[in-house]
């Protein structure tokens, strides 16, 4: 038995105990634990990384006066009307035959409009667009997005291949990225490098900390692993 890796294993893990510890006490941010402080910097962190409005709004653009006509099936009947408002709004023809919708008029003014509304729930202005449609902001999205996945596949079906690339694009990178980081608040990474730096060098040497106490401690008790050299006789 070595006492000495023995001892120093022993106090590497009781660090990394009291720091596991510390880490999920209320004690960071606005009375958040370490955990919950980390996920919020680094989603903020995402988000900010993730506005991609203005270069969806300009591939839209450049769909503007591409007609386009197709049938999907929503998930209800209610559904199906919640989702022709939003087409309508957007000067495309609309109606609804219990769950199928048929939608019909110009690609690139729909996707504009589907834009536009991914851009206000990404900026907070949630209340806006719920305003605009009447129903929830969050719903709002999803329609758009559950829409579009339909109307790719039938774009695609019609061999509009182009439209269709344009569409899955615009939920990607701009329908997805406003639903899913609603109610955070973005951050740079240019304004955030000192803190992210402190956080990537903490996560790295706390997992040493870890390691190297218990290859310490193994030490400690005598535990090797040594590779075996013995040929096998034939």
């Amino acid at each position: 038995m070595k006492r000495t890796s023995l001892g120093l294993g022993i106090i590497l893990l009781a660090c990394f105990a009291l720091v596991l510890f510390l880490i999920f006490m209320p004690i960071f941010g606005n009375g958040q634990n370490g955990l919950a402080y980390s996920d919020e910097f680094f989603n903020a962190l995402a988000k900010g990384s993730s506005n991609h409005m203005a270069s969806m709004r300009k591939l839209s653009q450049g769909m503007v006066g591409t007609p386009f006509a197709a049938e999907i099936k929503m998930a209800s009947p209610q559904q199906a009307q919640a989702t022709r408002i939003l087409y309508t709004q957007a000067g495309a023809e609309a109606t609804v035959t219990g769950a199928a919708l048929k939608i019909s008029g110009d690609l690139g003014k729909v996707l504009l409009n589907a834009v536009a509304d991914a851009d206000l729930l990404f900026n907070e202005q949630g209340e806006n667009l719920a305003n605009l449609y009447h129903y929830n902001a969050k719903a709002v999205l999803n329609n758009w997005w559950l829409s579009f996945n339909k109307l790719d596949a039938a774009l695609k079906k019609q061999k509009n291949f182009k439209q269709a690339q344009v569409i899955a694009e615009v939920q990607k990178r701009s329908l997805e990225p406003a639903y899913n980081f609603s109610g955070i608040a973005p951050s740079s990474v240019g304004e955030n490098a000192l803190l992210l730096t402190l956080m990537l060098g903490f996560y790295v040497i706390y997992t040493l900390f870890y390691g190297y106490g218990i290859f310490e401690i193994f030490e400690g008790l005598g535990l090797q692993m040594e590779k075996s050299t013995t040929k096998e006789e034939v």
